[in-house]
């Protein structure tokens, strides 16, 4: 279960950093969403995740329902670094969200005759890596580089559609089984795993370019190799 908000609070580390703590069982993230105003403040979009087993989450997938504190707040009372208090940013938020993290087995097929699917409705998919926008994305081009092809849509639009649906359908449900294991974030659970009572040096917890590698791996799987 995802908890998410903005609140408006100092810029942390560069100002424009991005950060993850926890692992899949407790997680936070927070980034900066505007540059800060006038009086020193920026408005920064937070998310904070807790594992739920089957049972305890709502009957009902809704991402318009309003989060409650107590639900989840005492899992982060004592985060304080030196430059975020993650309890106090979310203490700020004006208003607090749930949102379930849900996805569904990849399909057989999305086309049926002349009509196809695209995004979320064809592929919904863990919010790992910010994939179900992005992917969404590759579809659309993927589906006009299909149509495009086409000297005359009318008559050749199935040959498009299928041609569509071969290039992106094995490929988004590749990063659908992929986020199930957190896809790139499986590093903070490797961190916790190898270092439960925390380190200094990340050298003495990942081996050389291990980092790297595992998000080049990543970027294969979801489609964002420079190269392709």
């Amino acid at each position: 279960m995802l908890w998410r908000a903005t609140s408006r609070a100092a810029p942390f580390l560069s100002g424009r950093s991005m950060i993850m703590a926890g692992s899949r069982v407790r997680k936070f993230v927070a980034y900066p969403i505007s540059a800060p105003a006038a009086d020193g403040l920026c408005v920064i979009n937070w998310i904070a995740e807790l594992h739920r087993d089957a049972g305890e989450t709502p009957a009902r997938e809704d991402w318009n329902r309003r989060g409650a504190l107590e639900d989840f707040l005492p899992a982060f009372a004592d985060w304080r670094f030196d430059w975020l208090d993650v309890a106090g940013l979310i203490r700020s938020a004006e208003a607090i969200y749930e949102f379930p993290m849900v996805d569904r087995d990849p399909i057989p097929g999305w086309t049926s005759g002349r009509a196809t699917l695209l995004g979320d409705a064809a592929h919904p998919m863990y919010p790992i890596g910010s994939n179900g926008a992005s992917q969404a994305i590759l579809d659309a081009r993927a589906l006009a580089d299909a149509l495009a092809g086409e000297h005359d849509v009318p008559s050749g639009v199935d040959g498009a559609l299928a041609r569509y649906e071969a290039a992106r359908r094995p490929a988004t449900a590749k990063i659908v089984l992929s986020n199930r294991e957190h896809g790139p974030e499986c590093v903070l659970d490797l961190a916790e795993e190898r270092a439960p009572d925390g380190f200094t040096r990340v050298e003495d917890v990942f081996a050389q370019g291990e980092l790297e590698e595992i998000a080049v791996r990543y970027k294969r799987v979801a489609g964002f190799a420079r190269a392709s």
